[in-house]
């Protein structure tokens, strides 16, 4: 059997043997075993691309390019780093909320959802596409809704109104942009392979195209949380675990931008890089100037980084946006620190919620850094990396952004996207400094258990270790991962 369908079985087989009745310390072995091999393969098919050989499987209908290998690589490090500190998580929460049912739920949710993660990452067919990212919409509903309270229900019932109302948006645009080929595409299973779209854009007709992507692009920006389709963002990331919040802030996103990449390459062998370039630019600077004020008054950790999401995603698009190598090189390369980055910041402001027992700044109280020293420092680290401070290494993609924006046609949008970024750094800086430097409050906090180096910490450390050498080192390989990606989003063949 192939490293591609391996990539897809073992995540699979994996969450199903966690289904299964276990001692605690067997399942954690499984899990992590199931995605440490998951991560390994993804290394394996990534390499693969790298030999020259492109890996496929059922005709085409999966297909790793330099794009789809990229996202691989991400997808399978962010799912093992999930897992892993998800076993501290649950051990921390075992004396408390978390019943043997609920570990069982979440050693099954986690494999599941790197199964569907990697499905989108690999799909060559719209339709294979769409129901991945079907798959990831279900899954995260039961990780939102985990806790059984009633902030969890109700966000994961909003979650699933807004993700069902973008995938019938993503559901219409895909028979748009079937429909758009007038025929010429055949009713074969590769008929809606995006690689034949690409081949025919020319006789693409235009007008029905040009709905199809606007249709496609609203559905999929729902799923990354561009603005204005980004209000389940912050309450579900509240509500959801923190291992499952970051599957969701770097895994759903990466997975979105891809989807939002694919039609984006789509449209631009039809029409040019000038329309869906300008709606993603316009849709990644209206995503960070919302993001800005609710920055500035957030009262909780958890709700955040969730604006913070929101926030990257739009830097993302806007380097899409903006055309031109250098501008998607500096995306990818900003997705690739993002993944890196922000695993820290949820699980360092994880454990302060799991500490105090709550995620808003009035239940975890000011001066952190006297009760929780090493997850205080870590959440500062974080807030240095997802602010893009230099010499971090967001500070270097945002900043290739930035010389590609003022170098290029879109000055002013650039320089609106650099005084938003201002706004951002002095906001989220605040918000932090204030939670963990600042003065105890007279009335005291909620009880607080000890902090001690158990898993869930030595994982974070582990993440923040990764993210500091990504600053200064990333693999050769990856690095030619990422120009060839950029290359292809941009246009070459």
């Amino acid at each position: 059997m192939t490293p591609l369908l391996l990539v897809l079985l073992v995540p699979l087989l994996t969450a199903a043997l966690g289904a299964l009745p276990a001692p605690r310390r067997v399942k954690e072995i499984v899990v992590l075993g199931g995605l440490s091999l998951t991560f390994v393969l993804c290394l394996a098919v990534a390499a693969q691309f790298l030999s020259g050989v492109m890996p496929t499987a059922f005709g085409e209908a999966l297909r790793v390019d330099a794009l789809s290998a990229l996202v691989i690589v991400l997808s399978g490090f962010v799912g093992l780093l999930s897992a892993a500190y998800g076993v501290g998580y649950m051990r921390r929460n075992a004396a408390r909320d978390v019943t043997a049912g609920m570990r069982r739920e979440f050693d099954v949710l986690t494999p599941a959802y790197v199964f569907a993660m990697l499905l989108v990452a690999v799909s060559n067919n719209l339709g294979i596409l769409w129901i991945a990212v079907e798959l990831t919409t279900l899954t995260s509903v039961f990780m939102v809704a985990f806790h059984n309270r009633d902030t969890s229900l109700e966000a994961a019932w909003k979650f699933l109104m807004l993700g069902s109302l973008g995938l019938g948006f993503a559901l219409l645009g895909t028979v748009l942009l079937f429909a758009s080929a007038q025929g010429r595409l055949g009713e074969d299973l590769d008929a809606l392979n995006w690689t034949r779209f690409v081949e025919l854009g020319p006789q693409l007709h235009p007008f029905t195209l040009r709905l199809g992507v606007v249709f496609a692009l609203i559905g999929y920006g729902t799923k990354a949380g561009l603005a204005p389709m980004h209000t389940w963002k912050p309450d579900a990331y509240r509500e959801a675990p923190s291992p499952a919040g970051v599957l969701m802030a770097v895994g759903m996103l990466n997975g979105a931008l891809y989807c939002l990449l694919r039609v984006h390459l789509i449209s631009q062998a039809a029409l040019g890089q000038g329309f869906s370039g300008g709606l993603l630019l316009t849709l990644g600077l209206l995503s960070v100037l919302i993001a800005v004020p609710f920055i500035l008054i957030q009262w909780d950790v958890k709700r955040l980084l969730a604006y913070s999401s929101i926030e990257h995603i739009g830097i993302m698009a806007i380097g899409v946006g903006l055309g031109g190598q250098a501008a998607v090189y500096g995306a990818l390369l900003h997705m690739t620190y993002h993944t890196f980055a922000k695993p820290i910041a949820f699980f360092s402001a994880g454990t302060l919620a799991q500490l105090h027992r709550s995620s808003d700044f009035k239940g975890i109280g000011a001066g952190t850094l006297t009760r929780a020293p090493l997850a205080s420092m870590l959440l500062l680290l974080a807030a240095m990396f997802v602010t893009g401070s230099p010499p971090f290494s967001l500070f270097f993609s945002e900043m290739a952004i930035l010389r590609a924006g003022f170098l290029g046609e879109h000055v002013v949008a650039t320089a609106v996207f650099l005084a938003a970024l201002v706004v951002l750094f002095c906001g989220f800086a605040y918000q932090v400094g204030r939670l963990v430097l600042g003065a105890r409050s007279p009335e005291g906090v909620a009880p607080v258990e000890p902090e001690r180096l158990d898993f869930g910490l030595g994982v974070t450390l582990a993440a923040a270790a990764i993210a500091v050498a990504s600053t200064f080192y990333l693999p050769s390989s990856m690095v030619t991962l990422i120009r060839a990606a950029a290359h292809l989003v941009a246009g070459g063949p």
